[in-house]
């Protein structure tokens, strides 16, 4: 936004006056601002040698009031709004983080992890889809957020079903019940950065392995899309499980494939691998007991 300019506008000393006295008339018209400049306690001579620096104020606020969204912002300094500050007989002006942008820095403050479009963050179940294939996992979702279950989720469909979006919007009430911070992971990528890390980096595996361990909910996308071997599973997967298991700490899934095909893919490697495989789809299906494929037929065990 430009800075307003008077003298681009006047040729001599007596428009100059009338041009200023315009201003004011936009001032007094404009009841929030009005009020605002109120507030300040300025005299009319104050209000009249300071008229650039509140119009510019005023068009601020009104830019900012009418927000064409954080991602549209076409400030010269995005994302800042102007504040107005009386100091004796001066008045100056700052800028701080505009309201919509603290509210964006709270609201990131709870995905330790968002592996999803931004969006979806806005998403609620009170506007999501309730089709008929969908209101068991509802369900059982607002036993969870009521504090009547603390059991995981796997929700299983086909590419495109919407699972993802589905419990990302999960994740968004629980953050909104204010029940803790939420990691959602994309499964592939992070267990790839998992892995690279414990070659690179040791404490920062451990660290962000402790996150994910202890996060208050934590969700896997594409839960068994990942590169799969004996480490991943024996030194990522199965001990990340078991540690939310042993501290009862949500956890969700979205998945193309049942918890037995799970099974099957990690049962790989030396004579363990089938065992190994066992241990962790019986881990899986003990916390989650029920298995929800939304693309048509739910797998809701009696």
């Amino acid at each position: 936004m430009e800075r307003l300019n008077p003298q681009a506008f006047v040729t001599n000393d007596v428009d100059m006056k009338e041009y200023i006295s315009q201003l004011v008339n936009e001032l007094r018209n404009d009841m929030e601002i009005y009020e605002r400049i109120k507030r300040l306690g300025l005299t009319n001579k104050e209000v009249r040698d300071n008229i650039a620096r509140l119009t510019d104020y005023k068009n601020d606020f009104h830019y900012c009031k009418n927000c064409p969204g954080i991602d549209k912002c076409e400030k010269s300094i995005p994302h800042l709004q102007m504040v107005l500050i009386k100091d004796g007989a001066y008045l100056t002006s700052s800028y701080e983080p505009c309201d919509k942008i603290v509210e964006k820095i709270k609201l990131d403050n709870h995905y330790l992890y968002a592996d999803f479009p931004e969006e979806w963050k806005y998403s609620s179940t009170k506007t999501m889809d309730k089709s008929e294939n969908r209101r068991p996992v509802i369900k059982e979702f607002v036993k969870i957020i009521k504090g009547e279950s603390s059991r995981w989720l796997y929700v299983m469909g086909n590419h495109k079903v919407g699972k993802s979006f589905m419990m990302v919007t999960f994740a968004n009430d629980f953050v909104g019940a204010g029940m803790g911070q939420v990691a959602i992971i994309n499964t592939p990528s992070r267990i790839k950065e998992l892995v690279d890390l414990s070659y690179k980096d040791k404490e920062e595996f451990a660290r962000r392995l402790l996150a994910l361990s202890n996060v208050p909910l934590l969700m896997f996308d594409d839960f068994g899309e990942e590169y799969k071997n004996e480490y991943i599973r024996d030194t990522i997967m199965i001990p990340l499980l078991s540690e939310r298991e042993h501290h009862n700490l949500l956890t969700f899934f979205t998945s193309e494939f049942t918890i037995s095909e799970i099974q099957k893919m990690y049962s790989i490697g030396a004579a363990s691998g089938e065992i190994r495989g066992k241990q962790l789809a019986r881990l899986l299906k003990e916390m989650c007991i029920k298995e929800f494929d939304i693309s048509g037929v739910s797998l809701y065990r009696k």
